[in-house]
């Protein structure tokens, strides 16, 4: 395994805890331009604070983390740096249509072909004929694919999907890992909370936590190297 460069998205001895829970102990991890990593593990395992920690959304009660070397801090600035988090439970707005949650975050950063986007997007999870459906006349795996379309119409630089397939049928699973090995072919770091043991055999390497506590099963990249 080659030692990892300072590039990539770096988590460095990332602790969460929730009061005496600790969800994620001492957790090292480099997520580097081009690959897609699997974070598998029993439920209550840490996998979703992982990703949360990683995207800045909260902040780790112990370590850092980094991006290229930059020290991230919160949420904004995380986003600011193209580090876009699928969250599990997808945090679409239900008054608004498919295509408008898709077209929000773009909207929002006043990007010139939003709508253009927001239907392409849209269009590779096969929910074009849904795109003016409101939120809640969708099934839970439309409003899945829906929360994926929004992650990748970002064209973000560090993808972190947590638990995107849970609710899919085969085809649908299918649809959204080639997605997101898609994204990683551009160039993109994806990292994927898994349950699915398919979906996890189908990334470059897979980390399994449990009780907060991380472990690789395997790691197949060729050039970051990852020590936990």
């Amino acid at each position: 395994m080659t030692a990892p460069s300072a590039g990539g998205l770096r988590g460095s001895g990332i602790e969460v805890r929730f009061g005496a829970l600790v969800a994620v102990r001492q957790v090292d991890l480099v997520l580097g331009p081009g690959e897609l990593v699997a974070v598998t593990g029993p439920s209550g395992a840490g996998k979703s604070s992982l990703l949360a920690a990683l995207s800045g959304l909260i902040q780790p009660t112990g370590g850092t983390l980094s991006l290229d070397g930059q020290l991230i801090t919160g949420r904004d600035q995380a986003a600011g740096r193209g580090i876009v988090l699928i969250p599990q439970g997808n945090a679409l707005i239900r008054i608004l249509t498919a295509l408008e949650n898709v077209a929000v975050p773009l909207v929002a950063a006043r990007v010139a072909d939003a709508r253009q986007r927001a239907e392409a997007a849209l269009v590779a999870l096969g929910l074009d004929e849904a795109a003016d459906q409101l939120l809640e006349e969708l099934s839970g795996g439309q409003q899945q694919r829906v929360a994926v379309a929004r992650g990748l119409a970002e064209r973000p630089s560090y993808l972190l999907a947590d638990e995107p397939t849970s609710e899919l049928d085969a085809l649908n699973r299918t649809r959204v890992m080639a997605l997101l090995r898609g994204e990683a072919r551009r160039g993109a770091g994806v990292l994927v909370a898994t349950h699915d043991p398919e979906a996890a055999a189908l990334c470059d390497a897979e980390l399994r936590l449990d009780e907060g506590l991380a472990g690789w099963v395997r790691d197949d990249r060729p050039t970051f190297g990852v020590t936990v």
